[in-house]
Formats: structure tokens, C-alpha cells, sequence
């Protein structure tokens, strides 16, 4: 099958490397490479040569500088298709030293790539009508641009900390005329295993939009070491926030607790992992008028919150304790393949 000609030979190499063949292909395949180089050539000097159509005069001088121009492109390249190979080889654990190594890398190829179409540009201009050189420009744009956008949307994105996304869903509950209530959000995803730390006991999970997650399991996990590499973990996370005002007399302070429960011995490493955090903030401000209040942590630092119509604020005074409890809860099921 003849590719068409907005597929040269990188962009191909950016579509395959971001199939299940991606560490394969990377690992090279030269003299396929060189193969499928030749097609794409072909393809890009028809569609360079209808979009110009040169004189005989002038296509004896076009062409043979515009071999030399795309070797020099292709010598470019090939550079890019070794930073793509290398990106392939550490994806998805992309080291910090690896990924600054490789920006500027990509830097300097751009910049080398820039500066040779520059110097030809002015090569073409001298044998070539201004408006055909200009024509010629464009035509490489074009090229080069459906090239990067395929690249940029076969590979995939360096994974970074955050949070696992996924079919999101929420809701509130509050009791009529009583400050704070509960706000409840849960996260079902299906998440890879890209690094198992069996001496801290952590597992780093990837989901499909590129955020990866560590999660920690206690010593009650006794079948971590069933857990594998590239397991497929289905994910539901829930993080319950309740806001309340402390009953007169309460002690209360700043405080985290951890729960976990786990699956059974000889059962699939699955489990649930929670933690609450508890937070006291002080009331020092009330403005009745804007209906809102403001709350200094132990911390130091002082955030105003709106209060809720329903909620009678004479009812409230300076030095109140307002309670906040994050509980997040992580539930994990393996999903066998």
C-alpha cells in the first residue's frame, strides 16, 4: 500500500511508537527503516513537484539542491527518531536527569532544523521566482506540520504526579439551618502498574490520561507480592470532606488516622486504603452582610468562607472551632486480562 505523502518517515515512526509495538519498533529495524524512508522520499518529491511545477530550466536546479536539502533535514531527523527510540526506552518511568537531557535536546533540533531551512530557503531563492520559493515554503510547512501533530498525538505524554481522573461523580448533604455538612466525590479508573518499590511497599499507578499516583500499602497487604508490573488495577477513589462546628467544650486538634482492609490470603491483592486528616480552623472574622466567615488554621494562615443562606450567623461567634475532615479512600480490584 503507497502511504500518502503528508506521512514521512517520522511521523511513521511517532504512529508506531505509541502502538503496543512501541519498545519493539524502538529497538530498530534498519534496514526496514531505510524502506520505509524510501517510500515517504517518493511521496514527498511528487507532492512537491505538482505543487511547484517547475520549468525544465528550473528543475535543473531545483532538484539537486533539494536533495541536499532534505539529507541535511533527514540528518536532523534522524536525531529526532534517536530522541523518540530513547523516549521509548524509558517510557513510562521517565527519570527528572532524562527528561531535562532531553529537552534540550529537542531544543537544539529544533534549532538546527530552523536554521537549515533558513540557509536553503536563501539557496531557492536565487534560482527560483520569490513567489515559487515562497509556494515551496509553504509546501514544507504543510508537511512538516502534519508530520508534528501526528507525532505529537501518536506519542504518549510524559507521565507526572497527580491525581488518578476517571468517570467522576459527587453529591452534597447538609441538615437545614446547621453550619457545614458533607461533600462526597468518587473516581472509578482502570490504572496501570508502572513501578512496584517492594521495600517501601509502594505501588505507582499510571492512568490513561498520563497521571500517575503512588499509593502505599501497610503491612496488612499480604498479598502485595502478587502485584506485577503492568497489571491492570480498576481504581475507585473517594474523598469525603466534612465540614462541622466543634460542640462547646470539644476537644479537638489537628490529627491524621489510616485504615486499611485488604483481601484474604490467597485472594487477588485487592483492598481498600483510607486516611482522614483532620483539620481545626478558629473563627475570627463574621460579616453578616457578605455571609461570610473567616477561619485562621494552627498553621497561621486565615481563608474567608461563604455560610450558606439557611444557616443563622447570629448563632455563631469569634472563636468558634469549625472541624474539617478529609477522608481519602482507594479501593483496588486487579483486572485479569
Amino acid at each position: 500500500m503507497r502511504l500518502p505523502p503528508k506521512f514521512p518517515f517520522i511521523l511513521l515512526c511517532g504512529a508506531l511508537l505509541a502502538t503496543p509495538q512501541f519498545l519493539t519498533f524502538a529497538q530498530g529495524d534498519d534496514e526496514t527503516i531505510e524502506l520505509v524512508r524510501g517510500v515517504i522520499q517518493a511521496d514527498r518529491l511528487g507532492t512537491v513537484a505538482e505543487a511547484l511545477q517547475l520549468t525544465d530550466a528550473e528543475a535543473e536546479k531545483f532538484w539537486p539542491l533539494y536533495h541536499q536539502y532534505r539529507a541535511e533535514m533527514d540528518r536532523v531527523g534522524d536525531g529526532l527518531v534517536n530522541l523518540v527510540r530513547r523516549y521509548a526506552f524509558h517510557y513510562p518511568n521517565v527519570p527528572e536527569d532524562v527528561a531535562k537531557s532531553m529537552l534540550k535536546e529537542l531544543a537544539d533540533l529544533e534549532k538546527e532544523q530552523l536554521a537549515t531551512r533558513a540557509g536553503f530557503l536563501k539557496k531557492f531563492g536565487k534560482i527560483l521566482p520569490a513567489s515559487k520559493t515562497l509556494r515551496f515554503a509553504q509546501v514544507e510547512n504543510r508537511l512538516d506540520l502534519a508530520l508534528r501533530l501526528e507525532l505529537a498525538a501518536g506519542i504518549p505524554l510524559v507521565p507526572v504526579e497527580g491525581r488518578l481522573t476517571g468517570d467522576a461523580a459527587g453529591a452534597i448533604a447538609i441538615e437545614e439551618g446547621v453550619a457545614g455538612g458533607v461533600l462526597v466525590q468518587t473516581v472509578e479508573v482502570t490504572a496501570s502498574v508502572i513501578m512496584i518499590d517492594k521495600a517501601n511497599r509502594k505501588v505507582t499507578l499510571l492512568s490513561p490520561d498520563g497521571f500517575k499516583t503512588t499509593v502505599k500499602a501497610g503491612p496488612d497487604v499480604i498479598n502485595f507480592d502478587q502485584i506485577r508490573v503492568g497489571d491492570q488495577l480498576k481504581v475507585t477513589a473517594t474523598e469525603e470532606l466534612v465540614v462541622r462546628l466543634a460542640d462547646p467544650g470539644e476537644s479537638v486538634g489537628d490529627q491524621a488516622d489510616a485504615l486499611v482492609a485488604l483481601a484474604p490470603i490467597g485472594a487477588k491483592p485487592g483492598g481498600l486504603a483510607a486516611e482522614t486528616v483532620q483539620i481545626i480552623g478558629t473563627v475570627t472574622a463574621i460579616d453578616a452582610v457578605k455571609r461570610t466567615a473567616t477561619l485562621k488554621f494552627e498553621d497561621g494562615a486565615s481563608k474567608t468562607f461563604p455560610v450558606r443562606d439557611d444557616v443563622d450567623l447570629a448563632s455563631s461567634k469569634l472563636g468558634d472551632k469549625v472541624v474539617i475532615q478529609i477522608t481519602e479512600m482507594i479501593a483496588i480490584d486487579i483486572e485479569l486480562p
